[in-house]
């Protein structure tokens, strides 16, 4: 039996692309089946509400789109196309992003199984890592909590470069934090894994900094020589790598801001004292700079580092950062 049905549809809607739902806004998609003069439109609304919110259409060929914004985020909406009062029959849903949040980003956390502090409570998860397995083989930690200089809570995290060693037989150990974890060491060297799993997409990095720079006195390259100023810097990528990106210093294998794995990021140098009017901290904000808008990430790195060529056992041993309340802003 042959059947034919007659559609007198003008508009049908269609499901959005993955990438295109955020945490906070959507791009709805829809086809235009006839030639219409009617206004073409979207109307959505979170599931479950009654009421539809109504937004103009974008026609491109056949294809329709709309972007809508201030969504919640990790909040299901549905839509339909509209052609002046003729709703499309099909009704899409999706689901917006987590606006996913740092764990212990107020560094109020933290334990010491062994000689090296960490940056979590006892019985908790990492997330947070720091270079003090290595320099507490020497009992120094680079990274600590401290109270003298705060945005909120008990403590900030102080990053502070220094040399490790014994009778001047080390290493320049630059203070520093990252998204990760410490896996061992292969002499002097350490090794390394950036990254923890992460799959929403935030548009900046928000926290608080104080940092001092102090000549630099130990230099193993080129790029910052004794006697320079040293560089403090913070940085933050997303990236749909398969697993945490390994670090070894030993033979310089680093990390590289142009790997083709990076979907986002963005970066804060610092080579003056900055601080805040009362010289406490001051805030800072890092903008992400998405290189696709089109994949979805599996890790966030998050490195902050009292110097910026600590990799390269370079930096001064006067060199200081705080950091507190580190905040993720989804738009």
């Amino acid at each position: 039996v042959l059947t034919i049905v007659v559609s007198d549809a003008i508009v049908v809607t269609e499901a959005p692309a993955r990438s295109g739902i955020w945490a906070k806004k959507a791009t709805l998609s829809g086809t235009l089946v006839k030639e219409t003069s009617e206004t073409l439109s979207f109307q959505y609304r979170k599931s479950g509400s009654q009421e539809w919110i109504s937004v103009p259409a974008v026609l491109s060929g056949t294809s329709m789109s709309a972007e809508v914004t201030q969504l919640e985020p990790g909040t299901t909406y549905e839509y339909q196309a509209v052609a002046g009062t003729q709703a499309s029959v099909k009704t899409i849903t999706f689901t917006t992003e987590e606006a996913t949040t740092l764990p212990n980003s107020s560094f109020e956390d933290w334990h010491t199984p062994d000689k090296a502090m960490v940056i979590y409570p006892q019985g908790g998860e990492m997330f947070w890592d720091s270079g003090n397995h290595g320099s507490a083989t020497m009992n120094k930690n680079v990274t600590t909590p401290d109270e003298t200089y705060k945005h909120s809570g008990k403590y900030s995290v102080k990053l502070q470069s220094q040399f490790v060693g014994i009778m001047g037989i080390g290493k320049f150990a630059a203070g520093n934090l990252f998204t990760g974890q410490f896996i061992g060491r292969d002499g002097t060297n350490g090794i390394l894994d950036f990254g923890r799993t992460f799959t929403s997409r935030p548009s900046k990095l928000r926290g608080y900094i104080k940092y001092t720079p102090g000549t630099v006195d130990y230099s193993e390259t080129d790029a910052l020589t004794n006697g320079a100023t040293d560089i403090g810097i913070v940085y933050i990528a997303l990236g749909d790598w398969d697993a945490p990106v390994r670090i070894t210093t030993k033979d310089k294998n680093l990390f590289d801001k142009n790997d083709e794995k990076i979907i986002a990021y963005g970066e804060q140098e610092l080579t003056t004292q900055t601080q805040g009017q009362d010289g406490g901290l001051l805030e800072f904000e890092i903008p992400l700079d998405y290189r696709s808008l089109t994949r979805i990430p599996s890790y966030i790195v998050i490195v902050a580092s009292a110097s910026k060529y600590g990799d390269y056992f370079t930096g001064s041993t006067g060199s200081t950062m705080w950091l507190d309340d580190l905040e993720l802003i989804y738009e």
